[in-house]
């Protein structure tokens, strides 16, 4: 089995399972379907796959992480020896805790950087694949095949975790009160009979500044949701994500007073979910937070990654590049922290790695440098109206930015229509594309459905990609010579 086949085989179950948990507090267990369940208790560690098969074993985890040698691997090829079709396994690895303590995530990475491997375990909860294919629907038939090849032995370092059956949600109150209102477990996992998979956890604060708002469309005295950030060791602030959730009206009326003064210039632009663009404030209000829980991952097993941005008294915002950060699950707005100023201190980013260890060290960050975008055609059309001259006008443009940044569209065309005529002047057009042919195939569209009888084309500008006009991308600019097409009058097609 190659590396590249053993992260994709994580990342996959990664994605699956961080699609299907849904994280709840303790208080909301009502809104678990009433049907038979599964519970256990949430061990504090990282989740490591293991493929058994024939006295053959391989531990791994996202990222091309391997763990090569110590009791652990010794166990798990025992256990291969057990398995005549192929295995693969999803457990928790985690540092077993000592007396009353409970398991902490932060002991793990420390085992692995120091090269103790020897102190780690595994608790194993989930099969992943059986032959090569996607294992039984049903939870416990899944549970039955660990059980059977693990060992229940407590000196042995590889378990299966301790799972109850239930027959409705409302057993879940004394386990509750037993593991996560008492401390002794991060929380619980509910798997319920209908597919779905609950992670009881009780919430946490976070303290982080404020960094931009939106306000309420019917109530515009209000603000309806916050944009806030974290401050690095470089100073700089790390988005976090936002939150609409506050106590009652009057702090988002009180909000709104005390942000809006704050106002300032933005070269970084974001939208809340209902389309608006946020108004970016100096960094210097802070609240309090509670979350239910923090994902290094989205929902398709992806790292989040947000914004790292710039403020300066001059020039206001800016952004310097997307680095990996965390999503805020549940989050509700506590109270406003006075007390508190926007420093390294009060709203540090190092908050996050108190719970998730794994997003690490803080790396350095430099800006993102990026290809300049290279003009390709350019076409005016005027038309007289009653109004004045109406203007219509084409550019396709190379990005030049795809490699660079995964998710950045090659080729971009862009249409402009103005005319003053009209309720609304000015409207634009964007669509992008993949290749050359394909955008020029919707310039080509465009302008056969906005180009009839009466337009004169003004300007035309072809400006073929070539290897010198790629390595030398200004130079168009520089010379500022261009070949043009003389003015024509558009026949009716």
């Amino acid at each position: 089995m190659t590396d590249s086949r053993l992260e994709s085989l994580a990342r996959r179950y990664k994605a699956s399972v961080a699609g299907c948990y849904r994280a709840i507090r303790p208080g909301d267990l009502q809104l678990i379907p009433h049907a038979p369940c599964f519970v256990s208790r949430k061990i504090d560690g990282e989740l490591w796959l293991a493929e058994l098969h024939q006295g053959k074993a391989c531990l791994f985890a996202r990222g091309g992480r391997l763990i090569e040698k110590g009791p652990l691997l010794d166990a798990l090829t025992s256990i291969a020896q057990r398995c005549p079709q192929p295995l693969v396994i999803a457990g928790e690895l985690h540092v077993p805790a000592k007396g009353e303590a409970r398991e902490r995530v932060g002991d793990v990475a420390a085992a692995l950087a120091d090269g103790k491997e020897q102190s780690l375990a595994l608790a194993a909860f989930d099969v992943v694949e059986l032959d090569g294919s996607a294992p039984p629907a049903d939870y416990h038939q899944r549970l039955e095949i660990l059980q059977r090849l693990v060992d229940s032995d407590a000196a042995h370092p590889i378990s299966v975790v301790a799972t109850e059956e239930l027959q409705e949600p409302g057993e879940l109150r004394s386990h509750v009160q037993n593991w996560v209102e008492s401390g002794k477990a991060e929380g619980l996992v509910v798997r319920s009979s209908v597919g779905e998979i609950y992670k009881i956890k009780p919430s946490f604060s976070l303290d982080a500044v404020v960094v931009g708002f939106t306000t309420r469309a019917s109530e515009p005295d209000q603000v309806r949701s916050v944009l806030l950030g974290l401050r690095r060791d470089d100073d700089n602030i790390q988005l976090l994500g936002a939150c609409g959730n506050f106590p009652g009206e009057d702090m988002r009326r009180e909000l709104l007073a005390a942000l809006a003064p704050l106002e300032c210039t933005s070269g970084f632009r974001h939208s809340s979910s209902d389309g608006s663009l946020y108004r970016f404030v100096e960094p210097e209000l802070v609240l309090e937070l509670n979350c239910t829980d923090l994902q290094t991952d989205g929902s398709d097993g992806e790292p989040v990654l947000r914004w790292v941005l710039r403020h300066g008294r001059e020039e206001g915002w800016q952004p310097i590049v997307d680095a990996h950060s965390a999503s805020m699950i549940h989050p509700v707005v506590v109270r406003r922290r006075t007390d508190k100023t926007a420093d390294g201190l009060d709203v540090r980013l190092s908050q996050l790695q108190e719970h998730l260890p794994e997003l690490g060290a803080q790396a350095a960050v430099e800006p993102r440098q990026l290809p300049l975008s290279h003009p390709v055609r350019r076409q005016v059309w005027t038309k007289a109206g009653k109004g004045g001259i109406a203007v219509r006008k084409l550019l396709v443009w190379r990005s030049g930015k795809e490699e660079a940044w995964p998710g950045w569209p090659a080729w971009l065309v862009h249409f402009t229509d103005y005319s003053a005529d009209r309720k609304t002047p000015l409207e634009r057009t964007l669509r992008t594309a993949r290749t050359e042919e394909e955008a020029n195939a919707i310039a080509d569209a465009m302008v056969a459905e906005n180009i009839k009888k009466g337009w004169e084309e003004v300007d035309g500008t072809l400006q073929p990609i070539s290897s010198e006009t790629e390595s030398k991308p200004s130079a168009t600019k520089a010379t500022n010579k261009k070949p043009t097409v003389k003015a024509r009058k558009v026949k009716q097609p």
